[in-house]
């Protein structure tokens, strides 16, 4: 697989448009890419250098250790001499790209952190062909620790689908940049000679305003994300051809109302991980996925289920990868515990949400999204996060807090709360009720666009 610098120089045109409007061209941002990996080969020879007249030091020769070239590309800062690994740090998707770029093919492995990429300075490999980078990311840490999961360029790229009709699409970037799921959308965008616009910084309405004036007409990002979009008067204006949900759970009432605001889109909820790369995508705009896929596999992955929770065995090779760290669970066929419970339901099976984000509630576990999802087919909840509250009697209980539709001044929050409680009756076990609805003004989401729960 050529490395990706060089695949991009297929391409003209505007690459990037950035949170600022401006306009990054392919050509501009390979020359930034390209002298970054000059720079980067230089400082490795200089490397070399200063190790071997170290080892002729000890030999008794009386040789002085020069001071390393501090590499001025961003905010790049020069590591002490006695650390293995260099830093360069980014402050936007441009520089973030360019950096990618640059250590890509050239460097045998590298970290990608919030707001730099970790590399070792040498590469025993470098200069001898061409080399098969390891790219290092990290999980969200949702509801755990982040975890370090190792990938290569194919594993990163084997989803990644040029578009058929060769339409051009201009895709919005909702994520920040170090995140697997921003990775695909910024591979996507690029390998296909589209123009990807920086739209994570800035209020909402900014981000929305944004698009609009650059004709964005892709985006991808989380269930909750596309909740407070649908919230602003502006994203009206907006045309998409192509709807992409990824990160959480999609369910059918949001799925609805994206196809009516937006007819003419393709929506496409994906199921993907960090852990497993990307699963498979549906696109029948109905919630969870056919059940005909556990038996038969869908785009060369396979699927089963095992203790009502899904397992996958994916078309790449990161498991390979990560054989040694034992980061990822996987059984003696290949196949990676997500751990996402389900269920099935008809010829359909349905996502109740992750086993380590339950809420214990007198030993009867309680799914929050599952308890969210019923919130939000009320017509008062536009938004609703549930969690759980330490409970002396019962371990914990479970509560929620809900974003209204719109303002409702003929009735108080106590009606409110009574209401939501009624609706939660009708369609929820007792064990799975929440004890307390709390109204408020909005919801936080993480830096990956899911819902903050810790």
């Amino acid at each position: 697989m050529k490395p990706l610098i060089e695949q991009l120089k297929a391409f003209t045109g505007t690459a990037i448009i950035t949170s600022s409007g401006e306009k990054i061209s392919f050509t501009s941002l390979i020359s930034s890419a390209e002298a970054l990996r000059e720079e980067l080969k230089a400082f490795s020879v200089k490397k070399s250098m200063l190790s071997r007249e170290k080892s002729l030091s000890s030999t008794g020769l009386n040789i002085q250790d020069p001071d390393p070239s501090d590499i001025k590309v961003g905010q790049q800062r020069a590591a002490d001499p006695k650390v293995q690994e260099r830093e360069l740090f980014y402050s936007s998707v441009s520089e973030f790209i360019a950096i990618l770029l640059a250590l890509e093919g050239l460097k045998e492995q590298f970290s990608i952190l919030s707001d730099r990429f970790c590399y070792s300075p040498i590469s025993t490999k470098e200069n001898k062909g061409a080399i098969h980078s390891t790219w290092l990311l990290y999980t969200s840490g949702t509801t755990g620790r982040p975890k370090k999961i190792a990938h290569n360029t194919k594993s990163m790229c084997v989803s990644i689908r040029p578009s058929e009709t060769a339409a051009f699409h201009c895709w919005g970037l909702t994520y920040k940049p170090n995140k697997f799921a921003c990775l695909q959308v910024i591979l996507q965008s690029l390998l296909s000679g589209d123009c990807l616009v920086d739209c994570t910084s800035g209020t909402l309405d900014e981000k929305v305003a944004l698009m609009i004036t650059s004709k964005v007409g892709a985006i991808s990002a989380t269930p909750s994300w596309w909740r407070q979009l649908l919230m602003t008067q502006n994203s009206k204006a907006l045309y998409l051809s192509r709807i992409t949900l990824g990160g959480e759970i999609a369910d059918q009432l949001l799925l609805n109302t994206l196809s009516s605001r937006f007819p003419s889109a393709k929506i496409l909820h994906i199921y993907a991980s960090t852990e497993a790369g990307v699963g498979f995508a549906v696109s029948d705009k109905k919630a969870g996925f056919p059940l005909t896929w556990i038996k038969q596999g869908v785009n060369k992955t396979q699927l089963k289920i095992k203790n009502d929770l899904l397992w996958i065995k994916p078309f790449s090779d990161n498991l390979k990868l990560n054989t040694t760290t034992k980061t990822i669970e996987a059984d003696n066929l290949g196949y990676i515990n997500t751990q996402d419970v389900v269920s099935i339901g008809g010829e359909r099976v349905y996502f109740k949400g992750r086993i380590n984000g339950a809420i214990n509630v007198g030993g009867h576990k309680v799914f929050p999204e599952t308890v969210e999802n019923v919130l939000l087919t009320s017509p008062l909840v536009a938004q609703a996060r549930v969690y759980g509250k330490e409970n002396k009697i019962l371990g914990s209980i479970v509560v929620a807090d809900i974003v209204l539709k719109a303002p409702t001044e003929s009735l108080k929050h106590k009606d409110i709360q009574l209401a939501l409680l009624l609706h939660c009756k009708a369609h929820l076990g007792r064990n799975d009720m929440p004890t307390k609805i709390n109204v408020v003004d909005e919801l936080a989401l993480s830096d990956t666009g899911k819902l903050a729960r810790q």
